[in-house]
């Protein structure tokens, strides 16, 4: 369970004497492997939904451009956010520090992350940039280690790194002469960069000052609007304003599913497993928006995808086992 925002790991038993004492242990040690799970349940879900939204950015990307899509999509989750809050009543004032942790988390993640992303999506396949940008769980794990001084795991550090080595199986061959295409996937790689520090250490911090989930994501959604509306003039020059009347189902599918939903779940898995731990199990990412790509974009990945994917579920397995 998360007491004041800090996650609870399960305690080593000390070597006292004692039937009660032992039965003590076993408790504090079963209830830490079922808080442990529980987060990578919530995590597993946020990365189911996080699928669907990185995926239909690829339509998405087709028929807006990307400062309009973006726009949309915060001014539905900021709305979302805030109604959401509202009902649970669990929506508290937050501490100026931990507004200051949530806001470079969304500056990081939703503005400058998903810039990159859609400009991504513009250059290169929809499979190829979700593959790079899923790089997240190694800078997550590595953020979580050298930023947040928790625990080092060996099975973490590898669980990221089969992750990211299958991610670059699923790439395939890339094209050198097609100079857009390599820009693309060079903003894909620095989206992977940032989503992965900026879901781990702002997150972590604003969850130990003592707010909510809810809360966060209202306070999320609003930094990220108002730096949306601000960089508008700016963006503008490099995105002429390109709207198709069906490229706002995809904007609502990536609000409710990737700005909404995924971030509740995220959070709140947060409040009951180490970061480090979590941040592979993000990686399935890749597997739900590789399975979404193939089935609803109807895209053909190489043989080599199937190397990939095994190779990141692998890493998914490895991080989930208890112990």
């Amino acid at each position: 369970m998360c007491i004041a925002g800090r996650t609870a790991r399960p305690a080593a038993c000390k070597p006292l004497v004692g039937p009660r004492s032992i039965a003590s242990c076993n408790r504090r040690r079963s209830e830490g492997e079922e808080h442990m799970l529980i987060g990578v349940g919530l995590a597993l879900g946020a990365a189911a939904v996080w699928g669907v939204a990185i995926t239909v950015a690829k339509p998405g990307a087709l028929r807006m451009d990307p400062v309009s899509f973006i726009r949309g999509r915060w001014i539905l989750a900021t709305l979302f956010a805030s109604a959401y809050a509202a009902a649970t009543g669990l929506l508290v004032a937050p501490s100026p520090l931990a507004i200051v942790w949530v806001a470079a988390g969304a500056l990081l993640d939703a503005l400058l992350g998903w810039v990159l992303y859609m400009m991504a999506m513009q250059r290169a396949p929809a499979y190829q940039v979700t593959t790079l940008a899923s790089t997240t769980p190694l800078w997550g794990v590595l953020a979580s280690f050298l930023l947040l001084g928790e625990p080092f795991r060996w099975s973490s550090l590898g669980a990221a790194l089969l992750v990211v080595v299958g991610s670059f199986f699923l790439v395939g061959k890339r094209d050198a002469s097609m100079r857009e295409h390599r820009i693309g996937l060079l903003f894909a790689a620095l989206t992977g960069l940032l989503w992965g520090v900026a879901e781990t250490v702002p997150m972590k911090k604003a969850l130990a000052l003592g707010v909510t989930p809810e809360t966060m994501l209202v306070v999320y959604g609003a930094v990220a609007l108002v730096g949306v509306l601000l960089l508008t003039p700016l963006l503008r020059r490099r995105f002429p304003r390109r709207v198709e009347r069906g490229g706002y189902v995809f904007v609502v599918l990536s609000a409710i599913c990737g700005a909404s939903i995924g971030w509740l779940l995220w959070m709140n898995g947060l409040r009951f497993a180490d970061a480090s731990l979590l941040s592979p199990i993000r990686g399935s990412t890749l597997l739900f928006a590789f399975v979404y790509s193939v089935v609803f974009l109807k895209e053909r990945p190489s043989r080599f995808a199937l190397i990939g994917v095994a190779l990141v579920f692998a890493g998914v397995l490895l991080v989930s086992l208890p112990g």
